[in-house]
This record gives structure tokens, sequence and C-alpha cells, in this order.
């Protein structure tokens, strides 16, 4: 859950100040009151990530947060994200995810396993499970934190690791439809079993986006192996019926919602009219942040 009045000033940052110098960080400085400039302070101020517009003492950690080098090629973001959303977006993901390792008893991680995945997808056959997913990762050492996306940021989740090794998958639930939330949620999980050594940065995810990297496609593999059998997906009935009951027959032999089966048909076969009553039937943010 976001804690939206979780100051920002209670975690410590100082990577960047420890590895610039002097000269690098005033340039640095500078290249952030360009970032905040370009903020509106409005949304900001409803989501309590600032007390008032005229306060920037919280967009401090921000400034902290702002990458030492470009980032690497694995960094994955659509062509027409805003930086500066997806900087804001990150810092307070990592934020949130700090607090959670202090304040929660966490394991330590050691890895995760397809076959893991495999069993997290089944929990998505009750939708009001993703309440309880923070609590369910957390006992593998993985940190789930909810972040809702800025308006016009072009990014549904993120995935990066915490210098003490927990690794952090951030959902920003831009759209609120349980299809994506699972598919998102899966891929940014495979991103730990193929990737896990180069996730020191931030790899964001586009579930809209047409995917050229080699990693992101091996993780949207992943991620469709996980919530479907490869094997049967190829000649499922949902492929050659387009009624809603041979996609609940085939999302009940799966053993996952039939929203998740009707929205990888849906993207498959480009007709994205199709089993709207399945896709649509519920709102996952309603049951994130609703009491």
């Amino acid at each position: 859950m976001e804690a939206n009045d979780q100051g920002w000033d209670d975690f410590t940052h100082t990577t960047l100040t420890s590895q610039v110098s002097a000269h690098e960080l005033f340039d640095r400085y500078r290249e952030f009151q360009r970032f905040i400039a370009g903020l509106s302070r409005k949304e900001l101020v409803a989501r309590r990530w600032l007390k008032s517009a005229d306060d920037d003492s919280p967009l401090g950690a921000v400034f902290f947060d702002l990458p030492i080098a470009k980032q690497p090629t694995l960094f994955r973001k659509s062509a027409k994200a805003d930086e500066n959303l997806l900087a804001i977006w990150q810092a307070r993901t990592r934020a949130q995810a700090e607090y959670v390792y202090f304040a929660e008893e966490l394991p330590t991680f050691t890895k995760v396993t397809r076959e893991q995945l495999r069993e997290v997808a089944r929990l998505s056959i009750d939708p009001q499970i993703v309440r309880e997913l923070p609590t369910i990762l957390a006992k593998l050492g993985i940190i789930l934190v909810y972040v809702q996306a800025l308006p016009s940021m072009k990014a549904d989740g993120a995935v990066f690791q915490l210098s003490t090794g927990h690794p952090v998958v951030a959902m920003s639930l831009r759209f609120p439809r349980i299809d994506y939330f699972w598919f998102t949620l899966l891929h940014e999980l495979a991103h730990l079993v193929l990737h896990l050594e180069q996730l020191r940065d931030p790899v964001f995810f586009d579930v809209e986006g047409e995917e050229k990297d080699v990693a992101e496609k091996a993780a949207n593999r992943l991620a469709k192996d996980s919530l479907v059998n490869r094997e049967s997906w190829r000649s499922c009935d949902p492929k050659f019926d387009s009624s809603d009951r041979a996609v609940l027959k085939y999302a009940n032999r799966e053993g996952i919602h039939p929203a998740i089966v009707a929205g990888l048909v849906r993207r498959e076969s480009g007709n994205y009219t199709r089993y709207s009553k399945i896709i649509n039937e519920h709102d996952v943010r309603n049951f994130i942040f609703k009491p």
C-alpha cells in the first residue's frame, strides 16, 4: 500500500555525494532545478507528496536519486515517456521500498524460480489477492510497492535492487485492469529470474510498448509462460472460439483469472473489442487503495 504521509526526508541518500566531484554536484543541482520546474505541483500536493506547492524540501530525495551516469541499455521506457515523471516516480518507489525494509523484518533474498512465478500467477484467480501480494512476496525477500503513475507517465512497472540486495517491484497501476496488472507483475518478477545481476539500476516497463530489447522480450516470454502453459496455449479454444465460455473454461484449466486469458487473446489477435465484460469486471485500484 502507498504510504502517502511518509516523508522522504526520513531516508538517507548518500550515493550521489560520495561518488561525484563538487563541480559535477553543482551541474547536477542545476539539472535538478530544471527538473523540478517541470513538475505539476498541484498533482504532487494532491497526492501528499508535497505539503504545499511552495515547499521543495521533500523533493531533495529526487536530487540524490538522479543517476550518476547514463542508464545502461537494459533501461527500458517508452520513447515518449517523460523522464521527469519517471524520475520522481522512481524516487518515490525507492523511498517507499526503503521504508518497508526498515519497518519489516524481511528475509534475505536469494533467488526466485520459474516454478515460484507460476505459483504467484495462480494467485490471480482471486482478484482481491492484490491486497495481500506485498505480504506474500515479502516472505521471499521481495519488496512490492504500489505507487500510482503520475499523469502522462508511460510506465506500468519497474524493478531494481536496494543496496541490501532486496529486489523491489514497483507497480504504477496506470491501467486498472486485472490482465495488465498480472502481466506487468510477472514481467518484473521474470527479470529477477533472468537478469538479477543487472538490476542495480531500474528497469522500467511499458505494457503497451513495442519491445525490441532482447532482455525485455525474454521477460515477456517468461511472464506469459508463467501465466499460461506454452503448449496448451498454441491451440487453446479461445483462439478459435470467441465466446466468453471458452475463455472461462481455459482460465479454469490454467488456474488463472479469466481476464488474463481474455487480455492475451486480445493482444495476439489485435481485436480489442472482444471480452469487454470479462476484461472490465474489476478495477484493481479499488482493491488496493480503497478500504
